[in-house]
């Protein structure tokens, strides 16, 4: 898998470099039955997938930060700590590792708060596991996860700044977008959320 900065099918953004902002699209996705999982084997010795039960703020905003900075995620990084705490806390919010061994591989968060309803709020690898045929085997076993209980519907979204297969990947699996709208976006490196050299397949929005 091509890493964000190499990747050609990258598409170009509008920009607002006045107002720091660069123009995304958003997909949302929904599935209203299981799909056929087939096998949930691992793909390799070692490999599991685990509930992390009422994570650390610090280590949970550092794995956050591994999986999400090459894509700009913000959207945990504009809450305040006591608004993550909550989250982290509350019994309809659930926080998935992806262990290679000894090594958390990915982080998938599934959000039951809206009765019937699950969304797979977050969904990702550390870059360093990221074409290993990990991310395959985390997203079925993720799926089973999320239809498990009274669930009429599981949903998620993805956006221009996720890698270019994903779109392709969620709809393959079984989703079916249902609709998508266009946001402005306060680029969160000019406001120091995120480094400056994260998210390189998306030009910086801002005055030469």
């Amino acid at each position: 898998m091509l890493s964000p900065e190499s990747d050609p099918r990258a598409p170009a953004r509008t920009m607002d470099c006045a107002r720091g902002c660069f123009r995304s699209v958003v997909t949302d996705l929904e599935m209203t039955a299981p799909p056929e999982f087939g096998s949930l084997s691992p793909p390799a010795p070692g490999v599991t997938v685990q509930p992390w039960a009422d994570p650390p703020v610090d280590e949970y905003l550092t794995l956050f930060r591994q999986v999400g900075d090459p894509w700009l995620w913000y959207g945990r990084l504009r809450a305040s700590r006591a608004d993550i705490a909550d989250l982290l806390q509350h019994p309809g919010h659930e926080v998935w590792r992806l262990w290679h061994g000894p090594s958390v591989a990915g982080l998938c968060e599934l959000d039951r708060r809206l009765p019937g309803e699950t969304e797979i709020a977050y969904f990702g690898l550390v870059p360093n596991f990221i074409g290993r045929g990990l991310g395959g085997y985390f997203l079925r076993t993720m799926l089973a996860e999320a239809w498990r209980g009274e669930v009429r519907r599981v949903w998620l979204h993805t956006c221009t700044e996720d890698h270019p297969d994903a779109l392709t990947v969620y709809q393959r699996i079984g989703f079916r977008p249902y609709q998508s709208r266009e946001e402005w976006v306060r680029d969160p490196r000019l406001d120091g959320l995120l480094p400056r050299h994260a998210g390189p397949h998306v030009k910086i929005p801002e005055a030469p």
